[in-house]
């Protein structure tokens, strides 16, 4: 209930001519909890150890989000995709601890598309895209639990690792 979202977003898109246009975003965010309560199972004594923050950012919040698309139409109904996507570091929980956190994260895709326009189907669009070109290794999600045993607190964060290069084929029929 103490907690907010706050920021603002920037779009733009230019065509420099027929064959090349070039759009983005990016979204600047800061995601607070202005009280947490975080509860830390004690497995030397029993029950629960309690911290208190102030302020906190609010788990997978990122605080820059942005994403680009560089297009190429080198022949009449193809077209050629340059796809980029960038996300700020994140908290896997609500204590703002960067050792308990996800990297930021910058991917690119390329995506080439033809359509054809038929006389039976109002349009047929090929899809061919290969996702994550430069074989990026990231996580973009993940959790972490941590608990008091042996008399140190231990925190153990797991994290969900993303596809290396991997590639989508699609055929769109519009009737």
């Amino acid at each position: 209930p103490n907690s907010y979202r706050m920021g603002a977003e920037l779009q733009a898109a230019v065509k420099i001519n027929q064959w090349l246009n070039a759009s983005g975003n990016i979204a600047f965010s800061k995601n607070k909890i202005k009280n947490f309560t975080e509860y830390i199972d004690d497995y030397d004594n029993g029950g629960q150890l309690v911290n208190q923050y102030k302020n906190t950012t609010i788990s997978f919040s990122p605080d820059v989000v942005s994403a680009t698309v560089i297009n190429f139409i080198p022949i009449a109904n193809g077209e050629i995709s340059v796809q980029s996507k960038y996300v700020s570091s994140q908290f896997l929980d609500n204590t703002s601890n960067i050792n308990r956190s996800i990297n930021p994260y910058y991917i690119h895709d390329v995506r080439l598309s033809y359509t054809l326009h038929e006389k039976f189907f109002k349009e047929v669009n090929f899809i061919f895209k290969v996702n994550n070109i430069l074989d990026k290794k990231y996580e973009a999600n993940g959790y972490t639990y941590n608990y008091f045993y042996g008399g140190k607190l231990d925190v153990e964060n797991y994290y969900f690792p993303m596809a290396g290069v991997n590639f989508l084929a699609a055929i769109n029929i519009k009737l």
